[in-house]
């Protein structure tokens, strides 16, 4: 009997979206992340820091997969696709579902907005303005 292993990158992150999936519909990262937070939203008193950062990521992957914002380098993208598979995957080092849940999630997001932080204001100014 062959087991059937269903995908839902809301629980399991990025690794459960194939490229030509991403190919497809390049919004996926971005919608993923919208799913995600609408079934467990961030306490913004909780995690103030993480509830403005996710949400910034979540606009930046929808403006980059719908091609409106590109000045981005590859490093970046590539860091802040991991945040964001950090954040979707329930059960990682703290699993989302206990107290404190989103504390690790947290800390590696904050660490991508630290290292690229430069990059990030400036898509933030890009919003403001546009």
């Amino acid at each position: 009997m062959t087991k059937i292993i269903r995908k839902a990158p809301v629980v399991n992150g990025l690794r459960d979206i194939q490229m030509t999936e991403y190919w497809d519909n390049p919004l996926l990262p971005a919608e993923t992340l919208q799913a995600k937070l609408n079934g467990s939203p961030v306490d913004a008193k909780q995690y103030p820091k993480l509830s403005e950062e996710i949400q910034l990521l979540q606009e930046l992957l929808f403006a980059f997969g719908s091609r409106r914002y590109g000045k981005m380098s590859m490093l970046a993208m590539v860091d802040i696709l991991q945040a964001t598979d950090y954040f979707l995957v329930v059960n990682d080092l703290e699993p989302d579902s206990r107290d404190h849940g989103y504390a690790d999630d947290a800390e590696v997001v904050h660490r991508a907005f630290l290292k690229h932080q430069d990059e990030l204001l400036a898509f933030k100014e890009w919003l403001r303005v546009r």
